[in-house]
Formats: structure tokens, C-alpha cells, sequence
């Protein structure tokens, strides 16, 4: 399987949220990167409840205190960690999460999720 660079790691500053597209067979896919306290995790930008993407602004997926993913039509809070719901009509879905690796300083997925 083939992978697609996202960016630097260090170009998702502490406590921010990054939109990116990755190419499949169709149109692409929407995914979103999120770093908190050091840690990267990356997601579909896909609300499990009404299948639609989270953000409405461009790299806005954190809540006011940037401790929660949050879905900007219903108000659904996420963990940043695993993408669980833990507010909102999805309560207990999960997020998809999308496996990455860090090469050197960048941040990579499979192509073709």
C-alpha cells in the first residue's frame, strides 16, 4: 500500500486542529490531524451520527478550550485521544480514526484509507 504525506509534524502547532485531502480512487478523502499535549491524532472527517464533516471553517475541529473534538452542526464532543463521543445524540460512537506514521519530521498515511 502506497502513502500519502500530510505535512511536517511541526506544522500542527500545540492545541490545533489541520484539515488535509487524501487522494483515492474517487474524489478524495477528508481527514483531519489534531495535536494536544504532543500527541497527534488523526481522524475521518466524518460525524458518526449524520455522516457529514465536522468542520464548517477550514482546520476548525476543536472546541473554545481545545480539549474536545467537536461537530459544528449538532455540537457533539469528541476525545481528542481515541474519537470517542462523550457528548451529543452519537454518545459511545467512536470517530474513525486513521492510521498515520511519523517518517523523520512528517506525518503519513495510507493511501487510498
Amino acid at each position: 500500500m502506497t502513502t500519502h504525506r500530510l505535512c511536517s509534524i511541526h506544522e500542527i502547532e500545540e492545541e490545533t486542529s489541520k484539515e488535509f485531502m487524501v487522494p483515492d480512487d474517487s474524489e478524495g478523502q477528508s481527514v483531519f490531524a489534531v495535536k494536544k499535549d504532543g500527541v497527534i491524532s488523526v481522524f475521518a472527517n466524518t460525524c458518526p451520527h449524520l455522516g457529514i464533516p465536522l468542520n464548517i471553517q477550514p482546520d476548525g475541529f476543536l472546541d473554545m478550550e481545545k480539549n474536545f473534538v467537536i461537530c459544528s452542526t449538532h455540537g457533539a464532543l469528541f476525545k481528542l485521544d481515541d474519537g470517542e463521543c462523550v457528548h451529543g445524540p452519537c454518545l459511545g460512537k467512536n470517530l474513525t480514526p486513521i492510521s498515520y506514521e511519523i517518517i523523520g519530521e512528517d506525518l503519513f498515511v495510507s493511501k487510498g484509507l
